[in-house]
C-alpha cells in the first residue's frame, strides 16, 4: 500500500492557507501535512494550532532540511519562487512550485536547468488546467458541434482598489503574475497550437500601487484562432460572461463556470454554399435581406461535467498519482515554462511593468 506523502508548506499567506491546506484536507488519505513556514510567526503559530504535532519554521531552509519532509510546496511571495525551488531540490525534496514559476528570463532559464537535474522532482501548479468549466468547454469543441472555432473570450472582472503587495512591481505583483498564468495557460490550451501574434494593454486604473490592475490580452495562433483575454480588477460589470466560444455553426457561452449554454445549428442542418447572388434583394415586406435557408437552432444548457471529470481542487490528488503510482502529471514543465515564457514576453513590451526580478 503507498504510503502518504509528507508536506512542508512554505508560505501561510491568502493562497497557502484557504487553497493549498484545503486541497490537502481533501486527499487526507494520500497527503500529511508535516510541516510549514512563514516569515511571520502569528502564522506559523496558528497553523501549528490548527494541526497538533507538525513542525512551525519562519526560516524556509529550516523546513528544506526537515527529515519528516518529503514534498515541498512553495507558496511564498513570486519573487521567492525560483530560489527556494533550487535550494529545496538541492535538500533532496519533491517541489510543488505556485505560479508565477519567474519573474525573469534569467530566473526561467534556471528553472529549466533544475528540470534538467533533476528530473521528475519538479511540478508546477496550474490549478486551472483542471477547471471544470475549461475542460468541459474543450469537450464541445472537440465535438465538432459548434463548427468550426474561430474565436474565443475569457474574462474575469470585479472593482476594487487593492493595496496590498500585489499591487507593487517591486514585490513582483500585478495581475499579469496573478491571475494571468490561469487565462494564458487556457489561452495557449484553446487556440491548440502555436501563436502566430500576441496584443497586449496593461493599465493601473483602481489598485493603489504601481503594477497593472487591468490586462488586455489577444493571442492569434497559426491556425487563425484567436483568444481575446481581459482581467480586470477595475471594472465592476456583473454580467459579462466568464468564457464565450464562437463556431462556425454555434455559440458557447459559460456565465459563472457552473452551466453551458449553447446555440448551435441542427447537426443534420447543411451550410448553404458559399454562393452570393448579384441582384438587389427585395424591399417588401419581411425579406429586405435574402437569406437562405432559415437557420434550425438547437438551443440547449447543460450543467458543467468535464469527460476527465477534473475539478480545480483536486490537483493534489493528480500530484500523488505522479508521485507514487508514475502516473504523468497533466501539466508537464515543458507548458508551465512555455506559458511563463508568454508572460515575460508580454512585461518586455511593457517596459514601464518590467518590475522586480527574481530573487
Amino acid at each position: 500500500m503507498n504510503t502518504k506523502i509528507k508536506v512542508g508548506l512554505i508560505g501561510l499567506g491568502r493562497v497557502g492557507i484557504h487553497m493549498h491546506l484545503y486541497e490537502l484536507a481533501r486527499f487526507a488519505d494520500m497527503f500529511e501535512l508535516t510541516a510549514c513556514c512563514d516569515v511571520l510567526e502569528d502564522r506559523v503559530k496558528s497553523v501549528c494550532e490548527r494541526y497538533p504535532g507538525i513542525h512551525g519554521y519562519t526560516d524556509a531552509v529550516q523546513l528544506m532540511n526537515d527529515p519528516d519532509v518529503e514534498l515541498v510546496t512553495i507558496a511564498a511571495p513570486s519573487r521567492f519562487h525560483v530560489t527556494m525551488a533550487e535550494q529545496a531540490l538541492a535538500a533532496g525534496k519533491i517541489v510543488f512550485l505556485e505560479k508565477p514559476f519567474a519573474l525573469s528570463r534569467e530566473g526561467l532559464a534556471r528553472l529549466r536547468k533544475l528540470d534538467e537535474q533533476y528530473p521528475g522532482k519538479l511540478y508546477l501548479r496550474h490549478n486551472r488546467r483542471f477547471e471544470a468549466c475549461f475542460n468541459h468547454i474543450l469537450d464541445v469543441m472537440d465535438s465538432g458541434v459548434l463548427g468550426e472555432v474561430y474565436e474565443i473570450k475569457l474574462r474575469r472582472h470585479r472593482h476594487r482598489f487593492r493595496d496590498d503587495w500585489q499591487t507593487r512591481l517591486d514585490c513582483g505583483g500585478g495581475q499579469l503574475y496573478n491571475w494571468g498564468p490561469h487565462l494564458i495557460d487556457q489561452a495557449l490550451q484553446f487556440i491548440g497550437g502555436e501563436v502566430e501574434s500576441v496584443f497586449s494593454d496593461l493599465r493601473v486604473i483602481a489598485a493603489r500601487g504601481d503594477a497593472e490592475d487591468h490586462i488586455k490580452l489577444v493571442f492569434r495562433g497559426v491556425n487563425g484562432r484567436v483568444v481575446d483575454v481581459e482581467i480586470s480588477d477595475a471594472v465592476p460589470l456583473l454580467n459579462e460572461p466568464v468564457a464565450t466560444v464562437y463556431g462556425t455553426r454555434g455559440v458557447l457561452i459559460s456565465q459563472t463556470e457552473e452551466t453551458l449554454d449553447m446555440q448551435y445549428l441542427d447537426p443534420a442542418f447543411p451550410i448553404p454554399p458559399a454562393v452570393s447572388r448579384l441582384e438587389s434583394p427585395p424591399i417588401s415586406g419581411n425579406a429586405a435581406y435574402s437569406v437562405a435557408p432559415e437557420p434550425v437552432w438547437v438551443r440547449e444548457s447543460i450543467p458543467v461535467a468535464p469527460a476527465n471529470g477534473y475539478d480545480m481542487n483536486d490537483i493534489y490528488k493528480y500530484l500523488y498519482r505522479a508521485i507514487r503510482e508514475n502516473i504523468t502529471f497533466p501539466v508537464s514543465n515543458a507548458e508551465g515554462f512555455r506559458n511563463t515564457e508568454m508572460m515575460l514576453r508580454i512585461k518586455e513590451a511593457h517596459p514601464d511593468f518590467k518590475g522586480a526580478g527574481d530573487f
